[in-house]
C-alpha cells in the first residue's frame, strides 16, 4: 500500500533539523493529520542498529555495561549502531560487533528478527542476529574509546531471573530471551 492509500497518513509540510548528532538527528516535521488538523511530529532520525543472539553450549553470552540514560549497569545482548558508510550487508556489522565485544566470529549468523524499537518518535530499526558455532577470532578489534563491559555467560533460568530483577530491560535483549525460551521449547 502507498503511504498516501493510507487513511491514516500524515502529510509533511514542512522539516526542520533541531540536532545532527553521530548517533542520531532530531527533526521536527509540521503535518496535516487526516482529519485536516495540523500538528507537530518530533522525530529521532537514527541509522539502526544491529544485536545479536550469541549461544554457545546451553548459555547466552551477554555483555555488562553502564548505560548512562537509566543511570545503571545494565545486561544485554552485544550490540551497535550502523555506521552511515556501512552500507547494507548487516551481516557484516554484527560481526564488527561480535569481534569488538566478544572476541568471537561465526560463519553461521542467520537473521532472526527485525523491528522499530520506539515508532512513536524514532525511525531506528534493529536487526537481531541468531549466531551459533562461535570461534576465537584471529585479530581482535579494540573496544570503542568509550565502551566499559564485560562479558558474561548465563542460562536460559539465570536470564529469566535477569529479566525479572531488572538488570535486562531493554527491548532487544528481552526479545533475545523470550527467542532463545522458544528455540529451546522447540528442541533447537
Amino acid at each position: 500500500m502507498r503511504k498516501e492509500d493510507s487513511k491514516y497518513y500524515e502529510e509533511v509540510v514542512a522539516s526542520r533539523r533541531m540536532f545532527g548528532g553521530k548517533i542520531f538527528n532530531v527533526d521536527v516535521e509540521q503535518v496535516v493529520l487526516p482529519n485536516g488538523i495540523p500538528a507537530i511530529r518530533e522525530i529521532v532520525q537514527h541509522h539502526g542498529a544491529v544485536g545479536i543472539i550469541p549461544l554457545v553450549d546451553d548459555k547466552m553470552i551477554f555483555v555488562r555495561q553502564w548505560r548512562a540514560p537509566l543511570g545503571q549497569e545494565t545486561l544485554e545482548i552485544p550490540a551497535g549502531k550502523i555506521d552511515p558508510d556501512e552500507g547494507d550487508d548487516l551481516k557484516e556489522v554484527a560481526l564488527r560487533e561480535m569481534n569488538e565485544e566478544l572476541g568471537l566470529t561465526t560463519d553461521k549468523l542467520d537473521q532472526a528478527t527485525a523491528f522499530f524499537a520506539s515508532p512513536g518518535y524514532s525511525n531506528e530499526k534493529i536487526t537481531i542476529y541468531l549466531a551459533k558455532d562461535l570461534k576465537p577470532v584471529e585479530n581482535k578489534r579494540p573496544l570503542d574509546n568509550d565502551e566499559f563491559l564485560n562479558v558474561e555467560k548465563l542460562t536460559l533460568a539465570e536470564a529469566e531471573k535477569a529479566v525479572e530483577d531488572g538488570s535486562i530491560c531493554d527491548g532487544k535483549t528481552i526479545f533475545a530471551v523470550t527467542y532463545w525460551k522458544l528455540l529451546q521449547a522447540k528442541g533447537e
